[in-house]
């Protein structure tokens, strides 16, 4: 039979049918438009609000429309239809921002020592090849094509173990360099092209809380690859905020040391193995011969020797020293902080100070330059290729405190460490030896924003702001709290709501 609900009136004149289709198709189409015009509203409740800039709103409020905060309050009308967030004991800060994350493009194994790789391997070993009861499989062994945990979807009832060792991921790999190794001068290079969007350790990020990074180049070159401002989750087209951002420049001993093992020749022919520099005059006669070679250039002289930047390099370089590209500048020491800063005013650079070790001991230079700081990771026992570092002898677990105190615009990273070192722990550290918990906050948002340029859209929660947004179990950066909600722009990328 057919369905007379789905055609024209047969006794409808052909006009008047042709007159009712037009009219349909018309009101189709104005519906479908405004329904695709219609951004998705949220609102997010909670317990405190924190905008980022020191202030507080108890029982606080978001209204986002898209991707974007049209209110802040509290007591704000809910509009009909809208999707509601609402934790009553928990908080809400902006999405956190780390100004100088080493990421990982691939899942690794990373434990926090030898001794405890050692232990592990231990552990493995005296695990490998048993026969677990009821099974049938050697979970463990080579020979096994699939693992317990495969088959029953839970790892060995006698030991705890899948058929790999436990996830121990804690962060990056903590020695490795992915930097061009055929120059010291590599400013044409990009970070950008190595990141993986996909790559899990922006997934530990987003559970900590992250919803920003800027993604730092390593430390193995003097003048280093242009960095990049990366969003941590959402749609992949969304994601990345500016493909090329600042160049990372490293004073003291990083590039003798990361470079490829870039060691003095012995008995052999040079190579880029060994290529300069291996002292810190020669660090510092690197970076400056780069510049006058890029001067030379721009100048119309010829540029020679054996260590001559690129023609690539050098285009990169004249935008540096044009104020284009932006400038940043690893040093730890106190003599290596006032070498970049002595090279910085002999070529008129402004530049961003990261890490920072050693900056309690020249704050009032750094406050008179008004060079602002990437100051961390806030450690006891220095991480990663740090440890075997005479650089991190004098570190102070209150030179954060010490910054702010003094008037020195500074943000907080946890560069390379993840889950309990990860940012909000670094804020908590920070909190623990002296800064206030508005000034912590500020360090991984506001401040942030500010230092890598992007205040105007991130950073506070504020109307017309993007709503990258984080809702806490509790009061944020407390031990028993944790991100219980993410929002980047405005879409959910985390939710444990459920457990």
């Amino acid at each position: 039979m057919m369905d007379d609900r789905n055609v024209l009136h047969p006794t409808l004149s052909w006009a008047a049918r042709l007159c009712v289709t037009v009219t349909a198709c018309v009101a189709f189409t104005q519906t479908s438009e405004a329904k695709a015009e219609a951004p998705d509203v949220v609102v997010v409740k909670a317990a405190m609000l924190h905008v980022g800039n020191g202030e507080t709103i108890a029982g606080g409020m978001l209204v986002i429309r898209g991707d974007r905060i049209v209110q802040v309050g509290r007591d704000l009308t809910v509009p009909a239809g809208a999707t509601v967030i609402e934790l009553a004991v928990g908080a809400i800060t902006p999405g956190l921002i780390d100004a100088n994350a080493a990421i990982e493009s691939r899942t690794i194994m990373a434990p926090a020592s030898p001794s405890a790789r050692q232990v592990l391997r231990e552990m493995f070993e005296s695990h490998r090849g048993h026969r677990h009861a009821g099974v049938g499989i050697n979970c463990c062994g080579s020979t096994c094509p699939k693992s317990l945990q495969h088959v029953t979807g839970k790892p060995c009832p006698m030991c705890g173990f899948p058929d790999a060792p436990p996830d121990l991921v804690v962060g990056t790999r903590p020695s490795s360099s992915r930097v061009e190794t055929s120059s010291e001068v590599i400013p044409e290079t990009r970070i950008i092209d190595s990141v993986d969007l996909r790559s899990e350790d922006f997934d530990r990020l987003v559970s900590g809380g992250v919803t920003m990074v800027f993604v730092a180049p390593d430390s193995a070159a003097v003048i280093g690859s242009q960095g990049a401002i990366v969003r941590t989750g959402g749609a992949a087209k969304d994601r990345v905020v500016r493909e090329t951002d600042a160049i990372m420049a490293s004073m003291g001993t990083d590039p003798s040391w990361r470079g490829g093992f870039n060691r003095p020749p012995f008995r052999r022919f040079v190579n880029f193995h060994v290529r300069r520099p291996t002292t810190r005059m020669g660090v510092a006669w690197v970076f400056r011969k780069a510049m006058y070679d890029t001067k030379r250039r721009d100048a119309g002289e010829d540029v020679y020797g054996a260590d001559a930047p690129s023609d690539a390099a050098m285009a990169v370089l004249h935008r540096v020293l044009s104020h284009e590209v932006p400038l940043r500048i690893q040093a730890r020491t106190q003599h290596d902080i006032t070498s970049a800063m002595r090279l910085a005013k002999e070529f008129d650079l402004p530049f961003t100070l990261v890490e920072a070790t050693e900056a309690h001991r020249c704050v009032d230079e750094l406050k008179a330059a008004g060079i602002p700081v990437v100051y961390g990771p806030i450690y006891v026992e220095a991480p990663g290729h740090r440890a075997h570092s005479s650089e991190v002898d004098n570190a102070r677990l209150h030179t954060l405190k010490v910054l702010l105190d003094a008037g020195v615009t500074t943000a907080l990273t946890a560069h390379e460490l993840r889950d309990e070192d990860g940012l909000a722990r670094q804020v908590m550290y920070a909190m623990r030896f002296g800064v206030s918990p508005e000034d912590a906050l500020r360090c991984v948002t506001s401040a942030a924003a500010e230092v890598l340029g992007v205040a105007e859209d991130v950073g506070t929660l504020a109307p017309g702001k993007r709503a990258d947004v984080v809702v806490w179990t509790g009061q944020p950066f407390v031990g028993t709290s944790r991100p219980a909600v993410v929002l980047i722009g405005g879409r959910v990328v985390l939710d444990r709501r459920g457990g």
